[in-house]
């Protein structure tokens, strides 16, 4: 359940902050003055897409907010992502700047819009009028039937089935790869055991590259080597002058200064260690010399070893350092190949084995998928049977497929709207009016088994009018009865039904269009606003008789509801738009001659049609 939704800077909304309670609450206002907005609102909530053209023109960026109930699976889905918070309570936001970049926070912490997503999956239900498309495609109509059924999730049978097919096909694979013909296996044995022999033979090491390579530079530079050590050994100690005797001479030197002033002698330490660092250099250069050798034949070996080295890297496309790894993958590889035979005949095995197990699953959820689709063609058909539609009839059929991921059916919705006529695809049998009774009647059944806490209805009554709208409002009112219902509608018998009513209007200020959000919280303004959606613009007294009709029936309907109906009479509004004034309490709902005439010339009512759908 979603608390309270504020908006700012977006769309055609300066700044509203909304106050929602549990049940039915329907938005009304007229096309064009900003209802969707909110819904636009909740998609960004719960993890929708946001983009620039929801920021209100001139502002940098726009805010949405809002506060849901902490439900179990939401409070287990924050435990597990580490954003756990105190109370019953989460506040999530959502930016969209002006360039199109947004960002998400969930109880103050800045998460992804996928980590967003993923936290409110099964929290809101958004139904449009674009539902009607993805009633019609065929695609969806299988996971109508599995989630009615309950079908879906680890331990129901879609959940077993599909542990199944996914074992199935990682044996098919594995026999794809211990498959192919016999001849070009035997040519890959004997190419694959060459790679192998002949890495064992080249015995190539990590790092060897690299040694060779500084073997190699030494060999070939031998001559300037020696000439670089000779002089090296003439400037240390090899002629007059050299290091060996300047470093001697100051020795000497200080030594005589420290008969006269000890406190040198830290100094001729220093140069008597210096001195013993400079034999051991020379005796270095000297064991250097030596050890250089001009030998052409050591250097042609390292040049071979090295081409050697470099050549098989270039041929199995790695590194010189990567071949002692190469060359286990190759023996391993060489090991399957050679047990081909004997590996191919378990995979086979396994796989009949897995393919009796798929079948058996398969078979499990086609029979669990007939059971479900018969329940929902019967209670379907008796919400359509509420909704005038009682020679409406709901088929779900399931034809034999191959088995896929979701299973070996085919399943579809078939439709007939008249007796006689034999049920055909909704998509060519159902009008949009009919579509729209068929979807509520689904979402009806479905509220049942799903865990949705806010279910979101936008204009799903399209095609609907006269007696049936008034049964469309009551089956909505029921559909409340377990999640929040918000209901975005057209139709004053659909908004009688609710337990809270806002009023959508825009109006320009300062030469700019802002939408604002009222909630009216007694009879006299709920009355008023379902006459205009009755007369129109121009409310009369009869209108808005006729109104005051529909919200008494409407509340004849609603035992022990606490709503507007109820609070209007009590003096005490129900939850609402902060900050804004909302029309004072009135009495019950007074009879048709007692209302006050609106300005403007009368028209009469059709006072027979409100009674014949009171009727209905």
């Amino acid at each position: 359940m979603v608390r309270t939704i504020k908006v700012r800077q977006f769309g055609v909304m300066d700044e509203v902050e909304v106050e929602l309670g549990p049940g039915l609450t329907v938005l009304t206002g007229e096309t064009g003055a900003g209802k969707s907005m909110l819904i636009d609102a909740l998609v960004l909530l719960s993890g929708g897409r946001g983009d620039a053209s929801m920021v209100r023109a001139g502002a940098d960026e726009a805010s949405v907010e809002g506060v849901f109930v902490r439900s179990r699976g939401l409070a287990e889905r924050l435990d597990a992502a580490g954003l756990e918070g105190d109370g019953d309570e989460v506040l999530v936001r959502r930016t969209v700047a002006a360039s199109g970049r947004g960002r998400a926070w969930v109880n103050g912490h800045l998460v992804t819009v996928g980590v967003l997503q993923q936290l409110m999956r099964g929290v809101v239900d958004i139904a449009g009028q674009l539902e009607h498309a993805t009633l019609y495609d065929e695609a969806h109509h299988r996971e109508l039937v599995d989630r009615f059924g309950a079908l879906e999730g680890d331990e129901g049978p879609l959940g077993a089935y599909a542990r199944h097919y996914a074992e199935h096909r990682a044996l098919e694979a594995r026999l794809d790869e211990l498959g192919g013909d016999e001849r070009a296996v035997a040519a890959k044995v004997e190419f694959v055991r060459f790679q192998v022999s002949e890495l064992l033979a080249a015995k190539v090491v990590a790092g060897e590259e690299a040694a060779l390579e500084v073997e190699r530079r030494r060999l070939a530079s031998t001559a300037r080597l020696s000439e670089l050590a000779r002089g090296v050994d003439d400037v240390l100690s090899g002629r007059d002058g050299s290091a060996a005797d300047l470093l001697g001479q100051a020795s000497h030197r200080v030594s005589e200064m420290e008969r006269v002033d000890p406190t040198v002698a830290p100094l001729r330490e220093r140069l008597g260690a210096a001195a013993a660092e400079l034999d051991e250099a020379c005796r270095g250069v000297a064991r250097y010399l030596s050890g250089l050798e001009l030998d052409p034949g050591r250097l042609r070996e390292v040049e071979e070893r090295l081409d050697l080295v470099r050549s098989l890297s270039r041929k199995h496309g790695v590194g010189c350092d990567e071949l002692p790894a190469r060359l286990e993958g190759l023996q391993r590889e060489l090991d399957g190949l050679e047990h081909r035979a004997e590996r191919r005949a378990e995979a086979l095995e396994a796989l009949s084995r897995s393919r009796l197990a798929l079948t058996e699953a398969a078979a499990a959820l086609t029979k669990a998928r007939q059971a479900a689709a018969r329940r929902l063609e019967l209670e379907v058909g008796a919400g359509l049977s509420r909704l005038a539609l009682k020679d409406a009839q709901l088929r779900v059929e399931l034809e034999p497929s191959e088995p896929g991921p979701f299973g070996a059916d085919q399943v579809r919705l078939l439709f007939s709207a008249n007796p006689g006529e034999p049920p055909r695809p909704l998509a060519k049998t159902a009008s949009g009016g009919e579509a729209s009774r068929v979807m509520l009647a689904l979402k009806a059944v479905l509220s049942t088994t799903e865990a949705v806490s806010v279910s979101v209805l936008d204009e799903v009554d399209t095609g609907v009018s006269g007696a049936v709208a008034d049964v469309v409002g009551r089956l909505i009112r029921d559909l409340s009865g377990n999640r929040q219902v918000l209901c975005i509608t057209h139709l004053p018998q659909v908004a009688a039904h609710a337990q809270q009513h806002l009023k959508v209007s825009k109006r320009v200020v300062q030469g700019r269009v802002r939408s604002t959000v009222e909630t009216l919280g007694s009879l006299e303004a709920r009355a008023d606003e379902l006459a205009r959606l009755l007369s129109g613009s121009e409310v009369t007294r009869e209108a808005r008789a006729a109104a005051q009709v529909l919200l008494a029936s409407a509340a004849k309907g609603q035992p022990g509801v606490k709503g507007p109906a109820a609070a209007g009479a009590k003096g005490q509004p129900p939850p609402g738009v902060k900050g804004r004034a909302t029309a004072s309490a009135q009495d019950p709902v007074a009879p048709a001659e007692k209302a006050q005439p609106s300005r403007g010339p009368r028209r009469k009512p059709d006072v027979g049609a409100v009674r014949e759908r009171r009727t209905a």
